[in-house]
């Protein structure tokens, strides 16, 4: 199996065929009155768990799925009948997913304006759902589609990342082929509609592309020529419909960040742009969906960090928005110290990682939810440059950094905690232990219920 940190996140528990239940007995969480009261550029996103024991998750994951930095996870908590209620932003119509009891991803369209109502009983084993509000029947079609159908998109056998392309695509071809045929029959099968076909012939060409994102062949033009073949047909406007698209626009924006001065003003084109990471910001009118430009760029309210106090060479600490240096301490001590009897959620990171950059920014909500909690979320940079630093924190929030200015330093840490990749995670619990056991990353849909745990 290739690699792919998103489309683990995908994996649905099997389903039991059952009869459709009504899902909207309950009216205030349903129907278009509620849907035409969120904004333009929103989508609700409310249900109901039944049948859920005890000790059952009381906290449920609506992921946007969206490229950009400012991608949102937004939790929602279960009421004591088991209703959850949440809005996130969405800005173009596309897939994305409710997660719920850590394996349990339900995956559905969605437009801005939307309300989609998720209707799940814990108590059967395999879990059933059922999908209503807008697109009702295309949901419902689409997310057990994507279960029955997904050990077919997972079994793709392709060829090494250095394969030549001329061996290398004639073989992806293949792959998709096949799957294609058995998701024909399907359709025809299930008598699906064209809506939810094409969404799932989408997925049949983006999955196995996710599985091949980091395909090197040799040399720089054939990973483009790899990501641009007509297959994907990348300036499509209908791809972006799936979740898996934008990650196959990551990619070649990677290996090729000037093509994006090549595509016409389009939605395909505003995803590209949400990629370029470090890109400087286009100007406003570049984009197909100008809100879209002012959620990447503008939304956030600029944090001003007085950096002009602190001695070069020394540890650096930014605190609810100040910066100040510390002495030559062991951060983890420090950390004790500082916030005596409170759990830590620790984040050992370094700036020029951007697996470790972009999972910090997935945490914005996590960090939010449990912000009036006791739970201090943590991150000691090491290897770090402090301008880069300078730059990239002030979007962080809902957290405490401590920045190592010294290699040497930074290399003892990792011996002391036996830290070996970057970015790595650990928890202090209030009676000062640390561990690295078993400790969920950002992204991980086990996070908030092991926050949970620990409070």
């Amino acid at each position: 199996m290739k690699k792919s940190l998103f489309f683990a996140m995908l994996i649905l528990i099997p389903l039991s065929a059952v009869a459709q239940q009504a899902l909207c007995g309950v009216s205030t969480m349903c129907g278009s009155d509620q849907a035409a009261e969120n904004p333009v550029y929103s989508i609700n996103v409310s249900g109901v768990v039944s049948g859920l024991s005890g000790k059952g998750p009381k906290t449920l994951i609506v992921n946007e799925c969206d490229i950009s930095e400012k991608k949102v996870r937004s939790i929602a908590e279960l009421d004591s009948a088991g209703r959850f209620d949440v809005d996130i932003p969405f800005f173009y119509g596309h897939t994305f997913t409710i997660n719920f009891n850590r394996w349990l991803f339900i995956n559905a369209y969605a437009e801005p304006g939307d309300s989609v109502f998720v209707s799940i009983d814990a108590s059967k084993s395999p879990v059933e759902f059922h999908l209503g509000g807008d697109h009702a029947r295309l949901n419902e079609e689409y997310s057990h589609a994507y279960y029955d159908l997904s050990p077919i998109n997972n079994d793709v056998t392709l060829l090494p990342d250095s394969a030549a392309l001329s061996v290398y695509m004639p073989k992806f071809k293949e792959e998709v082929g096949r799957i294609r045929k058995i998701v024909d029959r399907y359709i025809e099968e299930k008598s699906l509609m064209p809506e939810t076909a094409e969404l799932l012939h989408l997925d049949n060409i983006f999955i196995p592309a996710n599985q091949a994102i980091g395909f090197e062949g040799k040399g720089l033009d054939e990973q483009i020529a790899f990501f641009t073949d007509p297959i994907f047909d990348i300036f499509n406007e209908r791809n972006h419909k799936v979740m898996i698209f934008p990650y196959h626009l990551s990619a070649l924006m990677q290996r090729n960040p000037e093509l994006v001065n090549t595509v016409p003003k389009s939605v395909v084109r505003d995803l590209m742009y949400a990629t370029l990471k470090d890109a400087e910001a286009p100007a406003r009118d570049e984009f197909e969906n100008t809100a879209y430009y002012d959620r990447l760029y503008t939304d956030m309210p600029e944090r001003q960090i007085d950096f002009s106090k602190l001695k070069a060479g020394n540890i650096v600490v930014i605190e609810n928005d100040m910066a100040y240096n510390v002495g030559d301490v062991n951060p983890v001590e420090w950390l004790k110290e500082r916030f005596p009897n409170r759990p830590v959620y620790l984040d050992v990171s370094a700036t020029w990682c951007g697996p470790c950059r972009a999972g910090i920014l997935s945490g914005e909500g996590v960090r939010q939810y449990f912000s009036g909690s006791d739970i201090v979320f943590a991150v000691i940079w090491l290897q770090s440059n402090l301008e880069s630093l300078k730059e990239f924190v002030p979007g962080i929030h809902n957290a405490v950094h401590i920045f190592i200015p010294d290699n040497d330093m930074s290399n003892r840490i990792m011996d002391i905690l036996h830290q070996r990749n970057f970015p790595s995670y650990y928890f202090i619990d209030r009676e000062g232990e640390i561990s690295s056991e078993n400790i969920p990353h950002f992204n991980d849909p086990q996070l908030v219920e092991f926050l949970q745990s620990k409070k």
